[in-house]
């Protein structure tokens, strides 16, 4: 049914989407699409559109404190449009326990504090066998 599989990254952050944009490059396989939205709307439309045209969404990395949600608000929403992707929340400060509970309801692939640490975000990629066909260390 899936054509293709994408990433999506979700951040406020200008700088912060860049910086995964350009490391998440340099980890999946050349044919993921990597998408990024800089709002919990934004990112719905996305997620939406990816339906449309028939492409898996494998993992999605997001905020948890965007402008307009919170990260786990929008994780519930992806969570019910494709509910075997891989999540990730990135926090600066945030609310464990909503992330807490969310990782014990649904499942979170990883939780990293901004600044993460590159080694330990390309690991947890790696993880992932349907994102990574060759590892590019």
């Amino acid at each position: 049914m899936w054509n293709k599989k994408a990433v999506l990254i979700v951040d406020d952050e200008f700088i912060i989407l860049a910086s995964l944009k350009i490391q998440l490059a340099r980890i999946l396989d050349n044919d993921i699409i990597i998408e990024e939205a800089s709002s919990c709307n934004e990112a719905k439309l996305i997620i939406d559109d990816l339906i449309i045209n028939h492409t898996e969404m494998s993992l999605i990395i997001s905020d948890y404190n965007l402008d307009d949600c919170k990260g786990t608000d929008l994780l519930y929403y992806c969570n019910d449009k494709f509910p075997h992707s891989k999540k990730i929340i990135l926090s600066g400060q945030s609310d464990i326990d909503a992330i807490l509970e969310f990782k014990e309801k649904y499942g979170l692939h990883a939780i990293f504090s901004k600044p993460w640490i590159f080694n330990d975000f390309k690991n947890s990629i790696y993880e992932i066998p349907d994102l990574v066909r060759n590892r590019k260390d």
